[in-house]
């Protein structure tokens, strides 16, 4: 396999997509002296590298592999069940802090009640 410039090539697909720099930048969260940089670059942090297949809407990953869309479809797979994952836990939370308000309600009523049977006996 060939060795791979991968900033030429973003700066490639980012040059037909006509998107504005600003905008781009502004999509990969980070400034326009960065993405200069990134053109320039000869690798990248597969994570960047992911962000910007998906802001350009091109797997760059293509390049490294000889089955190019199995390789981004199971970075996009393993990342949307990351966030699937995350919104269950969140989900779990929710459940459990709803329970602990429920069960702080049953403990002030129960301490409400034992006051009155504390009052009734001394009466």
């Amino acid at each position: 396999m060939a060795l791979v410039e991968i900033g030429p090539k973003i700066k490639e697909v980012f040059d037909h997509r006509q998107m504005k720099l600003t905008e781009f930048a502004d999509a990969l969260g980070t400034v326009r002296q960065n993405v200069y940089r990134i053109f320039r670059k000869r690798h990248l942090d597969t994570g960047l590298l992911l962000r910007i297949s998906q802001v350009l809407d091109h797997n760059f990953f293509q390049y490294y592999t000889s089955q190019p869309e199995e390789t981004l479809t199971q970075l996009s797979l393993s990342q949307s069940q990351g966030i699937q994952v995350e919104s269950e836990y969140q989900k779990q939370l929710e459940l459990s802090r709803k329970e602990i308000d429920y069960l702080r309600k049953i403990i002030r009523l129960m301490e409400e009640k034992a006051e009155l049977i504390q009052q009734m006996e001394h009466r």
